[in-house]
């Protein structure tokens, strides 16, 4: 394989695999009246449980201002709960609401089931060479951007 050739299959198939993951949440965009953006802002809630708005606006990389007005429209569809902290009124910390964790219970089982699927499919050893290279080049443009 020329290098050429593995640099454009690889971008093409990042973008293919970026199509692939939001076209998962899209039933339940509709389902919920949510947008892919709000999906990730709730499946990364459900991961920490408890968070506050500045460490999911870094996590996400997302601006804390739009993020805010994000939350802010989650809350008043009761997705969310956002309470602000007792020692700094600047801070808020977020929680899943029962419609979010009844929303990201659904998402996060449908998720499950397809990557069941797939991981059915082939060797636990290939499996992890995959994520081990997933991660590799996942990192590799991490440093890319952080170094700007």
């Amino acid at each position: 394989m020329r290098k050429e050739d593995f640099i454009w299959d690889l971008w093409n198939l990042t973008r293919e695999l970026q199509r692939s993951r939001l076209g998962l949440c899209f039933e339940f965009c509709k389902k919920y009246d949510l947008t892919q953006q709000q999906v990730r802002i709730l499946l990364q809630i459900k991961a920490n449980e408890n968070t506050t708005l500045t460490e999911l606006a870094e996590e996400l990389d997302i601006n804390p201002g739009n993020l805010s007005k994000t939350c802010k429209v989650l809350e008043e569809k009761g997705f969310i709960q956002r309470t602000r902290h007792d020692d700094d009124k600047r801070v808020w910390t977020i929680v899943l609401d029962e419609v979010g964790i009844k929303a990201t219970d659904e998402i996060a089982q449908h998720i499950q089931e397809v990557f069941t699927v797939f991981s059915k499919k082939h060797k636990t050893e290939d499996l992890k060479s995959l994520l081990a290279l997933l991660r590799e080049y996942a990192d590799f443009y991490h440093e890319l951007v952080t170094k700007k």
